[in-house]
């Protein structure tokens, strides 16, 4: 087999990348779609979008591979975690995609929590919250029964993509761990938990490995994308574990920071281990026999992106908006921002949460609010590294990934405030990637993740080193961070 495709469908693209068999991406197609949001708190997509742009960036993937879809020989699939996709017995759409960013079923966090109860430590280890596949369940329950009463199978976003291409519905363990509906310590759905919540257990998937084979493209779906008969789908992973793959984090002592549409720290374990006061996630890993400890924040590039559509109604590269960034010195001159534009669910687990740039005066101009806007989002990420390092996670390494290791100011600032050398990969789109290598490893190109991780990625020889007078300014400047949401969080609800 020559090639294999790697397909990420993010918050707000899907990014197509074709890859040959030396670790090589030949073309890599694009194309984007929005989130919508009804009602306050709602956030929603329609994933008949989804597959169109799926099915178009497959087109230009292969156009810019100069081959033919019909070339490809497997295809791996990453996507956005925790969302609900729910299909009838007839296997139609039930309703739009209820997606991480919603927060409807905030208001229901304390019943699904009190009902959980000894669970979350036990089997979960994790806390459920708004956005996630079981939280929207339960909403979907207690406030719109009619839906619910219609749903037969629910999936993760990723996997109604798989359903498209070779028709079987499934999932793998990275992406079920994050439903919250899974149990970590047995590796199968939580059927106690569904108890406790009312929730039928007849709509679930099975649950595969990342690498192993869902299926072959369908007559109908090779109609629609060129693609061969015999081509083969893995089951694939979260977007989360996809982008480590394709980074190669996939070994204990590695650690992961991520910075795309959310932000996530994330560092590899041999055991599953949790944070006993469950403010951070543990996921199964896309490699057998590992898991991740994640702090999983649902901002992060997002909020730097709102910046410049919303308040600066301007369509300026990102690139300038770091060169811009880089003449303010560490600190943004007592300028902070807290980035809670879409709540939050790491450190605090808080879906009132809002955004508030503080410490305004009249010497603060774009650029300080820009480099402010980016601080916020590492000072939010150095409050749950501080929790990884309470638990004793190990770290030797971090890599930097997602449109943040692009900018020089980002990496930079994520060294300064984590207080770690900051590596990056020469991997252009880490979760196709990461998807592309569960490909070549479930169609027997590869053994095993890790081999096929060391003979398809190579780091980047630059290196962004802590500078000691930023970290000192960034440690003063942490506990105010703190202080700022601690003194607002009371406030937050009553602001809705």
């Amino acid at each position: 087999m020559r090639y294999v495709a790697g397909i990420d469908l993010g918050t707000s693209s899907v990014k197509t990348m074709i890859m040959d068999m030396d670790g090589t991406a030949l073309g890599i197609g694009r194309g984007g779609y929005d989130v919508q949001f009804p009602m306050p708190a709602y956030a929603e997509q329609d994933p008949e979008k989804w597959w169109e742009a799926v099915k178009k960036t497959l087109w230009e993937a292969c156009r810019n591979a100069s081959i033919f879809p019909s070339a490809i020989g497997g295809i791996g699939l990453s996507g956005q975690m925790h969302g609900m996709v729910a299909l009838d017995r007839d296997k139609e759409l039930v309703c739009p995609a209820v997606i991480h960013l919603d927060q409807r079923s905030g208001e229901l966090l304390p019943d699904i929590q009190s009902l959980a109860g000894n669970l979350m430590a036990e089997e979960l280890r994790n806390m459920p919250s708004a956005g996630m596949l079981v939280s929207t369940l339960y909403w979907l329950k207690e406030k719109n029964p009619e839906t619910y009463g219609r749903i037969r199978y629910v999936m993760s976003p990723k996997d109604y993509i798989r359903f498209r291409f070779c028709g079987e519905i499934g999932t793998d363990a990275s992406d079920a761990s994050a439903t919250l509906a899974f149990s970590i310590r047995e590796h199968k759905w939580c059927a106690p938990l569904l108890e406790r919540l009312g929730i039928r257990k007849d709509i679930w998937p099975k649950v595969h490995e990342s690498c192993e084979i869902a299926g072959r493209i369908t007559a109908g779906a090779s109609l629609e994308t060129g693609l061969s008969q015999d081509t083969l789908l893995v089951y694939g992973a979260g977007d989360s574990m996809a982008a480590m793959t394709g980074n190669g984090v996939v070994e204990q002592g590695t650690m992961a920071c991520n910075i795309g549409t959310s932000s996530q720290l994330a560092a590899v374990i041999e055991k599953p281990l949790f944070d006993p006061k469950l403010r951070l996630q543990t996921w199964c890993h896309a490699v057998p026999g590992r898991w991740v400890v994640q702090s999983g924040a649902l901002n992060g590039g997002s909020v730097l992106q709102w910046f410049r559509d919303k308040i600066l109604k301007s369509a300026v590269p990102f690139a300038e908006l770091d060169k811009a960034a880089a003449k303010i010195p560490a600190g943004s001159e007592g300028l902070y921002f807290l980035p809670y534009l879409a709540g939050e669910r790491t450190p605090y687990n808080d879906p009132y949460a809002k955004g508030i740039y503080f410490g305004l005066g009249l010497n603060h101009g774009q650029a300080h609010m820009v480099r402010a806007t980016m601080e916020g989002v590492l000072f939010n990420l150095k409050e749950c590294l501080g929790i990884l390092d309470g638990m004793g996670v190990r770290r030797d390494v971090l890599i930097a990934s997602g449109g943040a290791a692009k900018g020089a100011v980002w990496k930079q600032i994520q060294a300064d405030m984590l207080e770690m050398p900051v590596c990056t990969t020469q991997v252009e789109e880490e979760a196709c990637h990461g998807a592309a290598v569960m490909a070549a490893v479930g169609t027997g190109n590869f053994k095993t993740i890790q081999e096929a991780c060391e003979a398809t990625i190579v780091m980047d020889g630059e290196m962004a080193e802590p500078v000691s007078e930023n970290v000192r300014i960034y440690r003063e400047k942490q506990a105010i961070f703190r202080e700022i949401y601690l003194r607002a969080r009371d406030i937050y609800p009553r602001i809705q």
